[in-house]
């Protein structure tokens, strides 16, 4: 049987994203290895591999091989993101020592008449220092049948040594160096828009056991454990507030700029920062198991998803690079320059081209996760800035998602007053994740009656629910239950549920039946008699429309979004009142999950690309469905949050625009990158053919262009909420 497993690796030692995109090729043609991504920006490996085929011993002997250091993930968090600011200590010293060599031994040349043995060496001496790197790397190369820049670099180093040009050798070395170091800064500054959320969680936390304070590290702690936090530290587990209350800042976990209040009962975050008081917390999720760890998670393997333009960008490099070297072949036959040709190989290499769509990636990633917003990955990204549909689940999405039960109307002779109508709907209700379940239960609460436990829970999708407990048969649900088991209202109900839904109020029908009786009517499947189920009561729910959701309608729409609907399970009029409201026009309601995901699908068939945006387990199918699903406020579900290609931390509907806004940004850099790095190549290449620029010219522009697209894609971490 074969199994998958996922690993990921933090690595050192890569100068250019060439050498990511060689390593990830060599990955990719292991045995075993089913997937494989490599990340220059994030210094990351991700990998999916069967684990009867291939160990992590074997992958990280592939990637040493490389030349590069590896650590498995999580061992070191300095490790994660940005370690090139640690690691480059060395690199930084190579580029002065060569660059001071360079600059004395050309100083005392032109001052000295007769310099000596000492200065002449100095020049060669900086040769060797700053080569030595860029040769291993290009020897490395060879053996990858890869070629890249630093082969190109060394053999026009060797040219200039041959024809006795020590100067322009050197020159070329450095720039290079130079150039390198700066890239790898620069992005792994963009790579900093990530590495917050893996320094949130505190080195010790204080371990509450037997009425004392204990420092331990947060590994030590597990799930039931009470710890105490103070102002100014941060919360290394999620939890319940036991004692005391707090004013929590959660902007990084949730995007929230303004601090939360927390209270006993109230459940904090890992990674949190208690702002005013102090709380002891008991442990409900420890280590890996945390909101931040699995967000953290989730912002990693979606960078191992390219976008669709990265993947082009990467195709078309590959036969850029066979291009150049026939063109830089033809200019040697042509000139019988072989500087030239040397020229054209050092100034075309597609550095920049291969950098502009994954460092933009990472930097509007990291900035929308700052913010309380995660894109899982480039592809969702850019289906982001294409989006010309949207489609919006109501409750919970559009409203509130916090229904509070308005009023109880008893029905027939089935139960005693509002009590028995709300204890009945309780317990049929228990075992129900539906927002509507939670309010019935909280008015149950405030009627102070006895929530039973059912004996048997049933989901009916689109209809409402229904269970047994103690021999009675209970149904919850909308008028499409009542018509599955041949019920009928009577006028006068008809009337008063027709207006409570006109008035925007979603209507649950109770149901009753004894499963057993002596004078029986009806025989069940199962053979068991019961007597004939009657409606017992009715339940006005309300659930009022977000204040912003009104503003995220009419953003969606000044944006050129040509569809927007609301696709609901509730009644049509309900739905209608609230799409009114919000300034939808476009309503399709008593739709079960299946139908939504199936109209989707009927509206990407006819070429439109749709977002979906949800809240809850039963919009998964649709979230799925959409090109690009978006789920709200939903980090606890995990079967939500796999299905959606975008989460919303903080539950805030603006966010919906937000996302396709800076989506739209995104595509408009990238598209940037690659024009700028096609038409500057293209423009080097020529002035290299006809030797307008030389090698240090040459290396020089080759370092700008990298550079030119990485500060562009830089531009998108001063991405901010601009409504």
């Amino acid at each position: 049987m074969l199994t998958e497993t996922k690993a990921e690796f933090s690595i050192k030692g890569m100068t250019c994203a060439d050498c990511a995109e060689t390593l990830e090729r060599r990955l990719k043609e292991q045995h075993g290895i089913k997937e494989a991504s490599v990340s220059f920006a994030l210094a990351k490996v991700a990998l999916k591999y069967n684990p009867e085929l291939l160990d992590p011993t074997t992958v990280k002997r592939v990637i040493s091989s490389g030349g590069y250091t590896v650590e498995d993930d999580g061992r070191s968090a300095e490790g994660n993101i940005g370690t090139a600011f640690a690691v480059k200590h060395l690199e930084a010293i190579r580029v002065v020592a060569v660059g001071l060599l360079l600059a004395l031994g050309w100083i005392l040349t032109k001052l000295l008449p007769a310099p000596g043995m000492l200065v002449d060496a100095m020049m060669p001496l900086a040769i060797i220092v700053g080569g030595y790197p860029i040769a291993a790397n290009a020897i490395r190369a060879l053996f990858q049948k890869k070629l890249n820049v630093d082969l190109l670099v060394i053999i026009a180093a060797a040219a200039a040594v041959a024809i006795g040009d020590y100067l322009e050798a050197g020159l070329v070395i450095f720039i290079l160096l130079l150039g390198e170091f700066l890239e790898t800064i620069t992005v792994a500054r963009t790579g900093q828009a990530i590495k917050g959320l893996a320094s949130l969680i505190p080195n010790i936390v204080k371990l509450k056991r037997d009425n004392q304070e204990i420092e331990v590290p947060p590994a030590a702690i597990k799930v039931d454990d009470t710890i105490v936090v103070r102002p100014g530290e941060h919360i290394a587990i999620d939890g319940i507030v036991v004692k005391g209350e707090a004013t929590i800042d959660q902007a990084l976990i949730t995007g929230e700029s303004i601090p939360v209040e927390k209270l006993t009962g109230d459940e904090v975050y890992a990674g949190t920062i208690n702002k005013m008081g102090a709380i002891e917390v008991k442990a409900t999720k420890v280590g890996r198991d945390t909101t931040v760890a699995k967000i953290e998670r989730m912002i990693t393997e979606s960078l191992a998803k390219k976008a669709p333009v990265e993947r082009t960008v990467d195709r078309f490099a590959g036969y850029f690079v066979p291009a150049v070297l026939v063109f830089a072949a033809l200019v040697y036959l042509i000139t019988l320059d072989i500087r030239r040709a040397i020229t054209v190989l050092i100034v075309a290499c597609p550095c920049a081209l291969v950098l502009g769509t994954p460092t933009a990636v990472v930097a509007a990633i990291g900035s929308a996760a700052r913010r309380g917003i995660l894109i899982k990955g480039g592809e969702a990204l850019e289906a982001a800035g294409r989006i010309t549909g949207f489609i919006f689940d109501k409750t919970g999405t559009l409203t509130w998602g916090k229904p509070r039960v308005l009023s109880i109307k008893r029905v027939g002779t089935c139960a005693h007053g509002e009590d028995g109508v709300i204890e009945l709907a309780a317990a049929a209700e228990k075992f129900s994740e539906h927002p509507l379940a939670s309010a019935i239960l909280e008015k149950a609460r405030e009627h102070e009656v006895v929530i039973m436990a059912p004996d048997d829970f049933k989901m009916r999708i689109g209809s409402g629910v229904e269970v047994r407990q103690n021999g009675l048969h209970i149904m919850v649900g909308n008028r499409e239950m009542l018509k599955d088991n041949d019920l009928e209202l009577s006028r006068e109900l008809h009337d008063y549920i027709d207006t409570k839904e006109q008035q925007g109020a979603t209507i649950l029908i109770v149901v009753h039946g004894r499963e057993q009786c002596s004078n029986a009517t009806d025989m069940q499947d199962d053979g068991a008699t019961c007597c004939p189920k009657e409606v017992c009561g009715v339940l006005e729910l309300v659930d009022p429309p977000r204040k912003e959701s009104a503003q995220a309608i009419e953003l969606l729409r000044a944006a050129g979004a040509k569809i927007i609907a609301l696709y609901t399970g509730d009644n049509p009029r309900t739905a209608a009142t609230v799409a009114g409201l919000v300034g939808i026009d476009e309503v399709i309601a008593m739709l079960s999950p299946a139908d939504k995901a199936n109209k989707i699908n009927d509206l990407k068939a006819r070429g439109k690309i749709i977002a979906m945006v949800g809240d809850g387990i039963n919009d998964a199918p649709a979230l799925a469905a959409a090109d690009l699903g978006i789920a709200m406020g939903v980090i606890g579900s995990d079967i939500t949050v796999q299905a959606a290609n975008v989460v919303i931390l903080d539950d805030d509907i603006l966010s919906v625009p937000r996302v396709t806004a800076l989506g739209r940004k995104a595509l408009a850099v990238i598209r940037q990158n690659i024009a700028f790095a096609v038409v500057f190549n293209t423009l080097m290449m020529g002035l290299a053919a006809y030797g307008i620029i030389g090698m240090v010219v040459a290396a020089i522009f080759h370092q700008v262009s990298s550079l030119v697209v990485i500060f562009n894609s830089m531009r998108l971490l001063r991405w901010k909420k601009s409504f």
